[in-house]
């Protein structure tokens, strides 16, 4: 018989179970221990109550995530994931784990629902389409293992002053890209930095990012999570090659650099990151979904 709950009325460990199922054979492998398991609901702001796990029984065959922020007096769900165990997938149990996400948005009152896909995954995107997502935009995951050298224009680093501070200080600059893909928000760069670039005492340009150490506490990896420059400004370019340059020194060697789902329009960003190295590895499509309130 199958039967869905939400996820904070199973334990912890039958939840992991449902996520190792749920995504067994992936195009990417998302198998982890618990402890990072937890740490990702943590850092993604992940609800149990509002996320829930389908089971066949007492056996977990699949799962959904749901996340909600608030900024502004919107209310911004995602979904972090729907994954259905694969002797089981076919048979429209995704609708089913999506109807139930659906209402986990109402009762939350989300004004606008998120979510990404591989490109590749044709059925998955068929399915929110049919919920009412819309594809807005490509995500790229473009990496590094290089050292990162950029170039700047004569006399650049010299006009512009940078601050370093947490990164909930960039949401609170004019230009800061609230339309940004979920985990490239400032509330998933928890334990990071921001860098605020100012020319003339004016705030040109941001910069979130995260570092990760190894055990023996050397420098593994820098995550860049956004990368942007105040719209109309003259020079951007050379402004986004200071930028990366501050997080991506090339004093920092061979730690793995990642850029988190990037937005595929943001083209000057992205041709920069290119001449810079930066490959892509994966390729998502970002779906937004408009929520009626009832």
């Amino acid at each position: 018989m199958l039967t869905i709950k939400r996820l904070h009325e199973v334990p912890m460990k039958l939840v992991l179970e449902a996520w190792e199922r749920g995504f067994e054979g992936y195009y990417v492998d998302l198998s982890m221990p618990l402890q990072a398991f937890v740490a990702r609901l943590t850092n993604e702001d992940l609800q149990l109550d509002l996320s829930s796990i389908l089971l066949d029984g007492d056996k977990p065959i699949g799962i959904n995530l749901n996340g909600i922020r608030s900024a502004k007096g919107r209310v911004t769900g995602w979904n972090g994931g729907i994954g259905i165990a694969p002797k089981y997938r076919g048979q429209g149990l995704g609708k089913l784990l999506m109807e139930e996400s659906m209402k986990a948005y109402h009762e939350a009152g989300v004004h606008l629902a998120t979510l990404e896909a591989f490109v590749q995954n044709k059925g998955a995107i068929k399915l929110y389409e049919k919920f009412g997502y819309a594809v807005k935009d490509k995500l790229l995951h473009m990496s590094s293992s290089d050292p990162v050298h950029l170039e700047t224009e004569s006399g650049m680093d010299s006009t512009l002053t940078t601050m370093t501070d947490m990164p909930i200080a960039a949401s609170g600059l004019s230009f800061y890209n609230s339309t940004a893909a979920w985990q490239a928000q400032w509330q998933s760069a928890k334990g990071g930095q921001a860098i605020i670039v100012y020319l003339g005492g004016e705030p040109v340009g941001y910069a979130v990012y995260r570092q990760g150490y190894d055990p023996q506490g050397g420098l593994a990896s820098i995550a860049l999570y956004q990368c942007e420059v105040r719209p109309e400004q003259i020079g951007a370019q050379q402004i986004y090659k200071y930028m990366l340059g501050q997080v991506f020194d090339p004093g920092k060697g061979n730690a793995r650099k990642v850029i988190v789902n990037l937005r595929a329009s943001h083209t000057e960003l992205v041709q920069v990151l290119r001449e810079t190295g930066f490959a892509v590895g994966v390729e998502l499509v970002y779906m937004e979904k408009v929520m009626n309130r009832v």
